[in-house]
């Protein structure tokens, strides 16, 4: 009997350098440094499964907007690969920007798909008033469907006894932003675990586990724990540990976090 179940990956899209996804300017914009045309949306990221062949069956895409906006509506291609002898793939190349590198992949690629959630396409999910939801299922052609993929990693290669590992990268077609245009409205030092910010409504740009950035450092400042809105326009993030660098006044914060994918499986 076939049985079901679904995995959740939130990549990271920074990886260390925070100029891939937005400029370094300090004031009312940072400079927005936008996706274009077969840019590496995200570089390969893990995830297991039970081991065996497992058939994707479903794709659920959540990416933040700009600013907190509604995310355009693009073609994302996806690439799925295996461990080769127990070795990973390497890297395809900065994010951001054409491939580079990854001259193994054909070697560790198992599978791929591209769902089709241009604004003429119905695999665009219509609605929301921040971010933007794309689906693929078992639909026909022009509505977000895609020939189900089969999945099959190398036995025993996941951190769970029983699971394989697979890995899963991204290119787009064109035009997405991450910016998020929340803006620190002081000095937050190395003693504090919370960020004071206007502009944006920062809910509409983080969620909780997110890792965030400023834009002009590559330090990671932490990860979320909780955000609140204090009245007038300003607002709270705080972290779930002192921030691990110093934020200044009108810096943008940066999500390194803004995609969420959900998988689901039939085996």
């Amino acid at each position: 009997m076939s049985k079901y179940f679904s995995t959740t990956i939130v990549p990271d899209i920074i990886d260390g350098d925070v100029s891939d996804i937005v400029g370094t300017s300090v004031g009312s914009d940072a400079g927005d440094v936008a996706f274009g045309a077969n840019d590496i949306l995200f570089d390969w990221t893990s995830f297991e499964i039970p081991r065996g062949a497992s058939k994707l069956t479903s794709i659920m895409i959540y990416m933040m907007g700009e600013d907190g906006g509604v995310q355009n509506s693009v073609d994302i291609g996806l690439l799925f690969a295996k461990t080769e002898n127990e070795v990973a793939p390497t890297s395809l190349g900065e994010t951001n920007a054409a491939q580079t590198a990854g001259f193994d992949m054909p070697t560790h690629l198992i599978g791929a798909t591209t769902l089709n959630v241009t604004a003429d396409d119905g695999g665009h999910v219509f609605g929301p008033a921040f971010g933007g939801i794309s689906v693929a299922g078992a639909v026909g052609a022009n509505e977000g469907g895609f020939c189900p993929v089969i999945l099959q990693g190398e036995p025993n290669t996941g951190t769970t006894t029983g699971y394989d590992k697979i890995y899963v990268a991204a290119f787009c077609k064109a035009g997405i932003d991450f910016s998020t245009g929340v803006k620190p409205d002081a000095v937050a030092a190395t003693s504090t675990d919370t960020i004071s910010v206007d502009g944006v409504d920062p809910r509409k740009c983080f969620q909780i586990g997110d890792t965030v950035y400023t834009n002009t450092d590559d330090t990671p400042l932490g990860t979320v724990k909780s955000m609140s809105d204090d009245g007038d326009s300003t607002y709270q993030i705080v972290l779930n540990a002192n921030l691990a660098a110093q934020v200044e006044d009108n810096e943008e914060i940066v999500n390194a976090n803004p995609i969420r994918i959900t998988f689901g499986f039939e085996q």
